[in-house]
């Protein structure tokens, strides 16, 4: 009987562990609507991944985000960059329709992440 209370704790535990914090942010004056999620913030843009791959690239930049390594096909594309306190940021790209583009921020905390994703925006004319 013991056991099978420490057993249901366990996996109880586990469940809501793996369920994480999700937090939805909604921009009220651009309307765009992101989740931030278990250090990721994921977006979709309504352009095609060409243009936000540069826009990316451009914003890491103008952050002081020294970018140190760049991937990229039709369908995907990844900028990897680091920090000034030497933190990995990765910026990955899925292109999901010819014009429509989600974006995926691995960064902590939520507020960096909601940075990069503004300045991408602001690159792209949104």
């Amino acid at each position: 009987m013991k056991a099978r209370i420490v057993w249901t704790a366990l996996l109880s535990t586990v469940a809501l562990v793996g369920l994480g914090c999700k937090t939805t942010i909604v921009d009220p004056a651009s309307q765009s609507r992101a989740t931030y999620r278990l250090g990721k913030l994921t977006a979709e843009e309504p352009r095609e991944i060409d243009a936000v791959y540069a826009a990316s690239d451009r914003a890491m930049s103008e952050l002081g985000l020294k970018v140190v390594q760049r991937t990229k096909d039709a369908l995907q594309a990844e900028l990897v960059a680091r920090d000034a306190q030497d933190k990995k940021v990765s910026v990955k790209l899925l292109s999901i329709t010819k014009d429509t583009t989600r974006i995926t921020i691995d960064i902590s905390p939520v507020e960096k992440a909601q940075r990069i994703h503004s300045a991408i925006r602001d690159n792209l004319g949104l």
